[in-house]
């Protein structure tokens, strides 16, 4: 945890995203033309232009030949990706191919990228080896538990450059080599958001979680929640939010989540559930009660997913990852690699990173690379106010949800009454990271991983 508040430079210097940005943007200027020139396909040729040219300060115009060296086709940089799930999740996996074909409609060279879907754990060593065997210069894991394996690969292949999502940049036994980075688009903050949207709309005062795996990401997303939906409930009516959490122990399974989601329903009461999983099935469930006449909310996970719950969804998380691989991308091809490790939140990889004012908030509509979904008009207009408010104050980590000013002054407890935050302390990198306890208002004590 830090103590107490930091400054407006501390704040802009937390970011490791923007300067990793400004990095690669002057290793972009620098190196351009080194990638161009040093990646011919064809030898260079001459070739023979005509041209006419008309004087500033004259109407006559003349007919010149230059005689130019041009060189070849430049050979596209090959980047291989490996995928835990299929890109056809509507989530996780989705969203990752999504933001690599991104990537490769801004990077501005030839690029080709393919990938491998569906891959277990046990099997990436043999996907990265086909990505490599087809050319891969760039190559992204996109699992926890790839993380070991990618730092196994990255040290036996020193002439290729490895990219870890939701890992950590030495590799969980501190062997990654410098040729491997970590990147993550974290969304804790989002979801205190959506949980500000819950407890603004339940009827019940009870709201569920669908998780997948009970390690720290998904903890920290559902304790984010729990608090913003308490925040917004006790407000409302004085009462703490009631919370529960159905795990599937799956990234991947829609009808594992489907029967989840109408558990909470049918069994504890709840009338707002947030996931994680990467299919829009507890959104869907949501809309199948609203044509049933009971109002049940969701949100989307990862991709705009309305088109599922047009009545349901309240709002959500989603997530570009293209301007994270675009800066590997620009790396890799102007050699100027660092080996880094990228925390992207609100506001980071966007143009203005600066709060903007609640009826100018950008809250809602895409940018960067984490952004709200918008917004149902069905939240009261004082919680939308309050949500765009907070969504902007997150850009400048202003406000964080894991402080006592995210708990109603409260300090943060755990389920056994333990102070986890207590005034004038935020969570940092580490206990996010790391976190393995959930917030007082949920039922369910945490199932080991």
């Amino acid at each position: 945890m830090r103590a107490g508040k930091i400054s407006r430079r501390e704040f802009l210097g937390v970011a490791r995203s923007a300067a990793i940005a400004g990095i690669v943007a002057a290793g972009v200027v620098g190196g351009i033309a080194g990638y161009v020139g040093g990646s011919s396909a064809a030898p260079p040729k001459t070739i023979t232009a005509t041209t006419t040219v008309t004087g500033a300060a004259r109407t006559i115009t003349e007919t010149r030949t230059v005689t130019q060296t041009v060189s070849g086709a430049v050979e596209p940089l090959k980047v291989g990706y490996v995928y835990v799930g299929p890109v056809g999740d509507y989530g996780w996996s989705y969203g990752h191919d999504r933001g690599r074909r991104w990537a490769d409609e801004h990077f501005g060279l030839p690029v080709k990228s393919f990938y491998r879907e569906s891959v277990p754990e046990p099997e990436v060593g043999s996907a990265i080896e086909t990505l490599i065997d087809e050319g891969a210069k760039l190559i992204l894991t996109t699992s926890f538990g790839f993380m070991d394996a990618t730092a196994e690969y990255a040290a036996k292949y020193p002439d290729r450059y490895f990219v870890h999502i939701s890992g950590y940049r030495s590799g969980a036994a501190g062997n990654a080599p410098e040729n491997m980075s970590a990147a993550f688009a974290e969304f804790y903050q989002l979801y205190y958001l959506n949980g500000l949207a819950a407890g603004a709309v339940t009827e019940t005062g009870v709201v569920g979680y669908v998780g997948a795996y009970p390690i720290p990401e998904v903890v920290r997303h559902i304790n984010a929640f729990v608090l913003g939906a308490n925040y917004a409930y006790k407000k409302r009516t004085g009462k703490n939010i009631k919370a529960h959490v159905n795990w599937i122990f799956s990234w991947v399974a829609p009808d594992a989540a489907r029967k989840a989601a109408i558990a909470l329903i049918e069994e504890k009461n709840c009338d707002v559930i947030a996931f994680t999983e990467d299919t829009p099935s507890v959104l869907q469930v949501a809309e199948e009660y609203w044509k049933k006449g009971k109002k049940v909310w969701s949100f989307s996970h990862y991709s705009d997913m309305r088109e599922y719950g047009p009545n349901a969804h309240l709002t959500g998380q989603i997530a570009n990852w293209g301007p994270i691989y675009l800066d590997f991308y620009r790396m890799v091809a102007t050699n100027s690699w660092i080996s880094v490790d990228i925390w992207a939140r609100i506001g980071d990889y966007t143009p203005y990173r600066w709060r903007r004012p609640v009826e100018k908030s950008t809250a809602g509509q895409p940018e960067g690379v984490v952004y709200l979904a918008p917004l149902n008009p069905a939240i009261p207009s004082e919680w939308q106010i309050l949500i765009k408010q907070k969504y902007e104050e997150m850009k400048e980590l202003l406000f964080e949800p894991f402080s006592v000013e995210g708990n109603l002054g409260e300090p943060i407890r755990d389920q056994n009454g333990e102070v986890r935050i207590k005034a004038g302390e935020r969570a940092d990198h580490d206990m996010l990271w790391n976190m393995d306890w959930l917030v007082e208002y949920i039922e369910e004590p945490l199932p080991k991983a």
